[in-house]
């Protein structure tokens, strides 16, 4: 048994590493951006997404808004997702929505991008308010 030790240890070795080789492969294929624009004590967030290859891209995309609470542990959460096809080049937006800003709220922005076998290769996150969370601390 104790011979086997070691070769479970670079087993969990060889998966960790492929897994951090892999997530360094977003966004080289289709570009994922999160666009944001205040409006009247509002932000106004555009999902986009920018196709960076030569060929049509046929893909699903998942838009989640977490408004948080700074002063208790309220959160909501707003998920969009859905189909969509870039053709070679392409920029095109894929969702917008809109939330009020209020004090002492941290708003989480996040876009990913799914090929037709679900694996990530697209994303991009923000955080909006996360600079009085820390002036608070």
């Amino acid at each position: 048994m104790k011979i086997l030790i070691p070769y479970k240890r670079l087993w969990v070795l060889v998966l960790l590493l492929s897994a951090t080789s892999y997530s360094q492969i977003t966004n080289t294929i289709v570009k994922a951006k999160i666009e944001t624009e205040e409006i009247d004590g509002n932000v106004k967030i555009t999902g986009t997404a920018e196709n960076l290859s030569d060929i049509l891209q046929s893909l699903t995309y998942k838009l989640s808004v977490i408004k948080k609470s700074n002063l208790n542990d309220n959160q909501s959460s707003n998920l969009q997702e859905g189909l969509f096809t870039l053709d070679p080049s392409e920029t095109k937006k894929l969702s917008e929505t809109q939330i009020n800003l209020e004090k002492d709220v941290e708003i989480i922005v996040l876009l990913l991008f799914y090929d037709e076998n679900q694996q990530m290769i697209g994303k991009d996150r923000i955080v909006i308010g996360e600079e009085k969370k820390k002036r608070r601390s």
